[in-house]
């Protein structure tokens, strides 16, 4: 297949952008005939807003921003599909030196549980009043990054109404607002943590794997119109992906991308290189900070779907009278993998039964022809999924 007109593809700049910047320089794209171009946004809202209106044909999307789109949620009603996962893991709850300096203060350590760092931060907040409300800055309402903290300030027994105020900032401002004192904490993806910590302007406390094993972060969202009415085309982005993600997900690889994705995405290096490590300055070191492919990572999984669905209601964000799982079985297309992974020899699942909450180590998942080596897929506070095929 030989397509003639340029594609353009969207990112935000995040190391979990990955697959897109790896598939352009290995020249992966243009292997499945695709003139493809990669386009930087300066925000979630933007990339979506491009994505919606036609300036993009696919981007690097936040997993639940395509559910949120085709209902409607803090968007137009248009509808977005996903073939494929780009990663998962790869972001960080990062505090202000003063706030870490009063977390110290009570005992609390980053090698300690999120349980642990939860009850340090409800000590310190109950406490002394006066540092109420602390100041949280996510990236978008509707993300992992939101949710994992909400989830986890739930756990510490903080009320979101009246202990904490979540704002959105774009990711690569970050850094910046924690420097200027206009937030205490943030969420993001990584490097901004990792940056926090090397220009000694915050610490990253804890990580979205320590809370949320191994669920889907980012994935290739594309309109639902465009990817019936090009199929072909979508099977080729999808194929070089896969492509892409297998290569990031050996060690040697990531550390020569890391030279590419910090001259992309415009930071240092080190700050890039120790992300994929998950060697986050002054936390333990994370088995898997970032995946890309290991863990059937490429797979759309129905059953996180089902996962954010429910957080989305949690955070009073889901629309009365629609059923999670019919917006769960519309956008997140295992199909549309399976046929692009069939081509690759990739591996496939045999149901939507992915483990989510159940399994605190290695395990492995029955495939067609052979078993699929799995990671941990825990829950930090081991809550179960509501919402269930």
């Amino acid at each position: 297949m030989k397509v003639d007109t340029e594609l353009s593809l969207g990112y935000v700049a995040l190391v979990d952008s990955a697959p897109l910047l790896v598939a352009h320089e290995l020249g992966l794209f243009a292997r499945e005939g695709l003139q493809v171009r990669l386009q930087r946004e300066p925000s979630w809202a933007s990339l979506r807003d491009h994505l919606l209106f036609g300036d993009l044909v696919a981007a690097h999307s936040l997993a639940p921003l395509p559910m949120a789109a085709t209902i409607g949620v803090a968007s137009p009603k248009i509808p977005l599909v996903t073939g494929m996962v780009l990663s998962l893991n790869g972001n960080t709850v990062t505090v202000s030196k003063r706030l870490y300096e009063e977390l110290l203060l009570v005992g609390a350590t980053t090698q300690d549980t999120p349980m642990a760092l939860g009850e340090a931060l409800h000590s310190i907040a109950h406490s002394n009043p006066a540092v109420l409300p602390l100041r949280f800055a996510v990236v978008s309402p509707v993300s992992n990054h939101h949710y994992q903290l909400r989830h986890w300030l739930r756990a510490a027994r903080l009320d979101l109404a009246r202990d904490v105020v979540i704002g959105v900032v774009p990711p690569q401002y970050m850094v910046d607002a924690l420097r200027n004192d206009e937030i205490d904490a943030f969420c993001v993806g990584e490097p901004w943590g990792t940056q926090a910590a090397m220009e000694g302007v915050g610490q990253p406390i804890v990580s979205s794997y320590s809370l949320w094993n191994n669920v889907m972060e980012k994935v290739l969202a594309v309109r639902e119109d465009w990817a019936v009415r090009e199929p072909e085309m979508h099977q080729a982005l999808l194929r070089a992906l896969l492509a892409a993600g297998r290569w990031l997900d050996s060690e040697p690889n990531r550390q020569r991308a890391a030279a590419w994705i910090a001259k992309t995405i415009e930071v240092p290096k080190p700050a890039v290189a120790a992300a994929l490590r998950g060697a986050i300055p002054g936390m333990p070191q994370l088995p898997d900070g970032h995946v890309f492919f290991r863990y059937l990572a490429q797979y759309p999984w129905q059953e996180h779907g089902l996962w954010l669905a429910e957080q989305m209601q949690i955070a009073g964000q889901w629309p009365a009278g629609i059923a999670p799982q019919s917006i769960v079985q519309r956008v997140y297309r295992g199909d549309l993998y399976r046929q692009a992974a069939a081509a690759m020899a990739a591996p496939i699942p045999i149901n939507e039964q992915s483990g989510l909450g159940l399994h605190p180590g290695p395990w492995k998942l029955t495939g067609p022809t052979r078993d699929i080596p799995m990671g941990p897929t825990e829950i930090f506070d081991r809550k179960q999924p509501r919402n269930t095929f």
